[in-house]
């Protein structure tokens, strides 16, 4: 481990401490090497690893993997795509930079890695960007900085949050986009985001579709009852609420006093939003 590492980027870097040590670089067994336990991707291409794998076992591993020492071994940081493919073609060690790192930089740094080259799905981008904001107490600006987003981005990442169990799911499986997501949230009634999102999915609905469709839906309703001013105020409590439990909020107040509604799409749900409230 005694050469020094060259640049990894100005997104990986900018989240370690600037200095001189900028951390030993060599070789690694790759049995010696344990999973990121930060990582925000759960499913992996099969495909897209053989052809990596192919391309390492013609060239090599051309970009070291990021470690960290843990417990008398090693824990990956960066480059869990690469470790997957070199175990798959075969490689015993991989070239490797080991660097100390704290949790906050274990999770930004996979977060980056797999949202600014791996594409992440929304709502695994969604998931990883909540446990930034609750396990390591960041704001959204916070966040958007280490992970190179706009607070506006970050924000919307975790809206998804809001939608219905069987509508994550949906998006969690690409039969639904991020864009559809978003539509969806323009509505109110969590069983009508699951109506429309089954019926966008039946029909291979465009996000266009299916923002014409909540949109004539919202304006159906405003035709049915008259609509009332809802102070901003109440809105902004409605949202910190939801960014809290990560759950659908619905104050409804009169002269101040009313009554809020929390909404729960499965039991596995009402659980989680039980442990927190308590």
């Amino acid at each position: 481990m005694s050469r020094r590492k060259k640049a990894l980027g100005r997104g990986l870097d900018a989240l370690f401490d600037s200095g001189d040590d900028a951390g030993a670089e060599g070789s690694l067994s790759v049995d010696i090497i344990d999973a990121n336990p930060f990582q925000p991707r759960h499913s992996w291409s099969e495909e897209d690893l053989s052809s990596l794998a192919e391309s390492i076992r013609r060239q090599g591993v051309l970009q070291p993997l990021v470690v960290r020492p843990w417990e008398g071994r090693f824990q990956l940081v960066a480059g869990e795509r690469r470790l997957r493919a070199a175990r798959m073609a075969g490689l015993r060690e991989v070239p490797v930079v080991v660097r100390e790192a704290s949790d906050r930089q274990m999770l930004a740094l996979a977060l980056i890695e797999n949202v600014q080259r791996q594409d992440l799905g929304p709502m695994e981008k969604a998931r990883g960007i909540a446990r930034l904001t609750s396990e390591f107490g960041l704001t959204q600006e916070e966040a958007g900085r280490e992970l190179g987003m706009s607070r506006s981005a970050v924000a919307n990442f975790q809206r998804l949050l809001d939608l219905p169990g069987e509508v994550r799911e949906m998006l969690d499986s690409g039969k639904l986009a991020m864009g559809h997501g978003r539509a969806l949230l323009g509505l109110a009634d969590p069983q009508a985001m699951v109506r429309l999102a089954r019926m966008a999915v039946r029909r291979s609905m465009s996000v266009r579709q299916l923002e014409e469709k909540v949109a004539g839906r919202r304006t159906d309703r405003g035709r049915r009852r008259t609509p009332s001013s809802r102070p901003p105020e109440i809105r902004q409590l409605e949202e910190k609420l939801q960014r809290s439990l990560k759950a659908r909020v619905r104050i409804h107040d009169r002269s101040g006093r009313g009554r809020i509604e929390i909404s729960y799409a499965s039991l596995e749900e009402l659980d989680r939003l039980l442990e927190a409230l308590s």
